[in-house]
């Protein structure tokens, strides 16, 4: 049996464990039916991460279940980070999916937190990340990370540093698509269920021959439902309006009100249980 056909009788066996016909699920996830059915067929072998990640919150699904969910879709990894470079003909952001569906649903993520520095250059300065996650499966090796660069700064300049419990085993740059990806790995293969918590910082090169440039925002999620996120950010000097945005799996960006910054020109969310999805900051100065 293929993996997807595979993918395709998990996700046929939890619609139907929850009661729902394959037009129920369309409606609730916004998933065409057509997707759906070429989904559970097999026919659909590589399917939009937001796709799965729709269907799965529709579907309500526990952290794990999510992990399991979008582990059954996953590309099988293969030999190695240094055999993951894809298709040199697909575009970028094909390249960049490719490169990512091998981890995808390998692990669940217990909690994230991420705090960011912004300089009085208005620049990102450089952003340190904790991550405690759990392995789904027996032999997790490694995860990827992608970054984005913004107007200042291209990720191709971004610098990784793992700070403990992990080290960068290889990094792909995609200069168009202003992307970089980090191939992260583990200290020792995690046997399934296994808990590991590992911590780096990525260090941002601004391009000083592109003029002075502003950066206007950040944004960080994970594929899953996750169980605590942490994301703030420090401001050297205070830009003039700061908002809390969101960004649902597949979706568009979602900006709320203006908040204050606290006493530090830091302003924070705090997350518990938070869905598929991004979330942070964006800013104008």
């Amino acid at each position: 049996m293929t993996s997807a056909a595979h993918a395709g009788d998990l996700l046929r066996a939890m619609r139907q464990s929850r009661g729902h016909t394959q037009s129920d699920l369309g409606r609730a996830s916004g998933v065409s039916v057509r997707t759906i059915r070429g989904l559970e067929r097999g026919e659909i072998r590589r399917p939009q991460v937001a796709t799965l990640q729709q269907v799965a919150i529709a579907l309500g699904l526990g952290p794990q279940e999510q992990a399991e969910f979008l582990h059954a879709w996953a590309t099988p990894a293969q030999t190695g980070f240094d055999r993951l470079l894809v298709d040199p003909t697909l575009t970028e952001m094909e390249q960049i999916e490719s490169l990512t569906r091998s981890a995808l649903g390998s692990y669940r993520v217990i909690s994230q937190n991420w705090h960011t520095t912004v300089g009085a250059d208005r620049r990102l300065q450089r952003t340190r990340c904790h991550v405690a996650l759990e392995a789904v499966a027996d032999g997790l090796t490694g995860v990827v990370n992608v970054q984005n660069g913004d107007e200042s700064t291209a990720a191709g300049r971004m610098e990784f540093v793992a700070i403990h419990g992990a080290t960068l085993v290889n990094r792909w740059d995609f200069p168009e698509s202003n992307v970089a990806v980090f191939g992260v790995g583990l200290p020792h293969p995690l046997a399934k269920g296994e808990r590991h918590a590992y911590e780096y910082e990525v260090i941002s090169h601004p391009d000083l021959t592109g003029g002075p440039g502003n950066s206007d925002g950040c944004i960080w999620g994970a594929p899953h439902q996750t169980r605590s996120i942490v994301v703030s950010v420090d401001f050297e000097s205070a830009p003039s309006s700061v908002r809390h945005v969101e960004r649902p799996p597949g979706g568009d960006f979602r900006f709320h009100d203006e908040i204050s910054l606290d006493g530090g020109r830091r302003a924070s969310i705090v997350l518990e249980d938070a869905p598929p999805g991004a979330y942070g900051f964006a800013w104008e100065w």
